[in-house]
């Protein structure tokens, strides 16, 4: 139990400083850093469950989301003045509200009717992305928390190359492969797929900075070699989605970001000129990472157990079309009522892929409804590139657009669309860019000017007041 005590107590000291710092702005870059750090939640599992108080529990444990509900808390108290601060002017909230509010209703027809630790948590992300905008407010609060993608993405890289090569803190022996040599990559995610998924976006983010505001401090210092270190972490991963969302993300940024366009050429053929390249590398190497990308071209092979998951979610929704069995209730219908469409070699009966997994819990009325926010996610990406005009605001919403389109990718092969908590943080980073954060900067520091100068000073810099307007005599 040290290890989770000592966790617990930097998270405290953590959230601490920022309140003593008097800089609430600091606790989304907390987000940021903490998210990753899944180790003591996952540790926790055996002992406080995965739903309930105690899920709810575990799932503070990671700072991350910890930090989430300070920001909840601290946005609150600094608007209970102005409580229309919390309800900022995008066009993402009023969707976001009503998937979330249909989610919690399908709570009510399913069979087991208890709503799992994902819906539980759900409210708390969707509060976090109307609390933190009020947080970002300038340039200089967005640099803080691209510098936080940036750090924690190359210190998750450094500790999976080291778990890869040295064999250190390899604390999941269930991601050792069957080769008995080669071990996945998950540094403190709990999943070594989330951890390629992370690496992905925050290295399109970095390729994007780099291409866009040239060489400055960030992109010398942060970018250039957390995206070198990177490409070597998300290799040991071995993780396929992963693999193919970074190539996706970092194109779509490439396509979307405000530079020339043979500019964009030229960046194209290079990419998958490099590509080519690392491949040949991976096969030359052979072994585990070579088989799974060979994989790639196996459409059966690609989706393996998810063939058969998809088959018994089909199966669900079409007895239930209109508004499925429920908020997570796959797992228990899939159990109870269609284990007949998984073969008996089958080692999981959970979703690995959200859009069924939605479809079969929520049915047409939740895919109906996820399709409108995505619409409007689509629309306030747009509103956001077009509406500010400097560089580093078109940037940051084309990279929100690719992270997005990534995240609900690689969901596709994980099956925790709405429980990922990355996914509101980039909610709340685009919606900051549509309202204008980007474009400003922080307020000056206005220092109020002396009346008379120090009197031992020049006595030309004393101020004397006017003179007083003198009325003129009445004439009559």
């Amino acid at each position: 139990m040290l290890e989770y005590e000592i966790i617990v107590f930097l998270q405290l000291v953590l959230l601490a400083a920022v309140i003593i710092l008097r800089e609430p702005k600091l606790l989304i870059p907390c987000v940021v850093l903490g998210l990753p750090f899944e180790y003591v939640a996952t540790q926790t599992l055996s002992s406080l469950g995965e739903s309930g108080t105690g899920g709810i529990i575990r799932t503070l444990l990671n700072p991350g989301k910890a930090a989430m509900l300070a920001t909840v808390g601290i946005a609150i108290i600094r608007a209970r003045h102005n409580p229309r601060k919390l309800f900022p002017d995008s066009e993402i909230m009023l969707p976001l509200a009503v998937l979330t509010a249909v989610v919690f209703l399908g709570v009510a027809w399913s069979d087991s009717m208890r709503p799992s630790n994902g819906v539980l948590i759900m409210p708390m992300y969707v509060a976090f992305v109307f609390a933190a905008p009020s947080l970002i407010e300038d340039r200089k609060d967005l640099e803080r928390i691209v510098a936080a993608f940036l750090i924690a993405a190359a210190l998750l890289s450094v500790v999976a190359i080291a778990q890869r090569v040295l064999g250190v803190f390899q604390w999941r022996a269930i991601l050792v492969q069957s080769d008995d040599y080669s071990y996945r990559s998950n540094a403190f995610f709990a999943d070594p797929n989330n951890l390629a998924r992370f690496l992905a976006i925050s290295m399109a983010l970095a390729a994007g900075l780099i291409m866009v505001t040239g060489p400055r401090r960030m992109t010398v210092y942060l970018a250039a070699p957390m995206f070198a270190v990177s490409a070597a972490g998300i290799v040991t991963t071995a993780s396929r989605s992963g693999w193919l969302g970074m190539l996706l993300a970092s194109f779509l940024v490439v396509m979307m970001s405000p530079i020339r366009g043979y500019t964009k050429a030229r960046l194209t053929v290079v990419a998958f000129g490099g590509l080519v390249f690392l491949l040949a590398l991976v096969f030359m190497q052979g072994g585990a990472n070579a088989e799974r990308v060979k994989s790639l071209t196996s459409g059966i092979q690609l989706i393996g157990q998810r063939e058969f998951l998809i088959k018994g979610g089909w199966e669900m929704w079409k007895d239930n079309p209109l508004v499925g069995v429920g908020s997570g209730n796959y797992q228990h219908t899939l159990i109870t009522s269609y284990l007949w469409t998984l073969p008996w070699w089958a080692k999981t009966t959970l979703s690995h892929t959200s859009f069924i997994s939605i479809l079969a819990e929520l049915g047409i009325v939740g895919v109906g409804i996820l399709g409108l926010f995505a619409l409007r996610v689509g629309a306030a990406c747009r509103s956001a590139f077009r509406l500010h005009g400097d560089r580093y605001s078109r940037l940051l919403s084309a990279w929100c657009a690719a992270a997005l389109v990534e995240i609900l990718f690689q969901s596709q092969s994980e099956g925790r669309l709405l429980e990922e908590p990355f996914l509101y943080l980039v909610f709340a980073i685009l919606i900051a860019v549509e309202l204008g954060a980007g474009s400003r900067g922080p307020d000056p520091v206005v220092e109020p000017v002396p009346e008379t100068a120090p009197s031992t000073g020049d006595p030309s810099l004393v101020r004397t007041p006017a003179p007083a307007a003198t009325a003129s005599p009445a004439t009559g």
